[in-house]
């Protein structure tokens, strides 16, 4: 077994507690706005859910300024109080073999030293709604504790 391997056997059960509420509150977005700007999470060492956004000086704030502003909120509030934090952001991306798509992109760092990247594929069918496609795990590098 890898080293990568024995960390995310060691983990998955925080990671699916953390990822699971960030993929149904993103799904929901997309399914009622079409996108959503990032938002993350936070698992505390008694196994509580903490959710946290982050607002830009303006309306109208880019992905990138939220994204910035919600690693910052994350790092200072993670500290030794945290298990695992995670940040959830709308992506394109471009599966193994297929073309590009759009994807709920969860991206969680476990205090174990482990930071994984989980993408659900989620297109616009042809006559309305959203049809989501096979979960894609990958270790990643870290954003918040980086």
């Amino acid at each position: 077994m890898t080293d990568q391997a024995a960390l995310y056997d060691e983990a998955k059960w925080d990671l699916q507690a953390l990822s699971a509420p960030l993929f149904e509150f993103g799904e929901q977005q997309v399914r009622s706005y079409g996108a959503f700007l990032p938002f993350g999470a936070r698992l505390s060492h008694d196994g509580k859910v903490g959710l946290h956004a982050a607002a830009g000086e303006s309306e109208l704030a880019a992905s990138d300024e939220i994204l910035q502003l919600l690693h910052e909120g994350l790092r200072s509030a993670s500290s030794d109080a945290s298990v695992a934090v995670a940040v959830c952001e709308w992506v394109k991306i471009t599966p193994p073999g297929g073309k590009q798509t759009d994807a709920i992109k969860v991206l969680a760092e476990h205090a174990n030293g482990l930071t994984v990247a989980f993408y659900l594929p989620i297109t616009k069918r042809l006559l309305g709604g959203w049809q989501t496609g096979e979960m894609i795990v990958v270790p990643a590098a870290p954003e918040v504790h980086s």
